[in-house]
């Protein structure tokens, strides 16, 4: 049996508005990919807080408008 070291990809696969979020994923905030711990908006909808963890486990919150595309990202598999 051989053993074989798969290397994961980080790739963009779509751009989603910020109500289209899910906890977990991975977006790109400024120049880094992050991941969402957490979404809120406010009553009308007009504006999301999205609370994300970069790869140094340090937390913050982003600000976006319901109109903002954000770019979302997925390991794949290359082998």
């Amino acid at each position: 049996m051989s053993d074989t070291i798969s290397e994961m990809k980080l790739i963009h696969v779509d751009n989603l508005t910020p109500d289209q979020l899910m906890i977990e994923d991975l977006i790109k905030f400024g120049d880094d990919i992050v991941e969402v711990l957490g979404i809120e908006s406010d009553k009308a909808g007009d504006v999301y807080h999205v609370g994300y963890q970069n790869e140094f486990g340090e937390k913050d919150v982003a600000e976006f408008f319901y109109t903002d595309l954000i770019s979302l990202y997925v390991f794949i598999d290359e082998e």
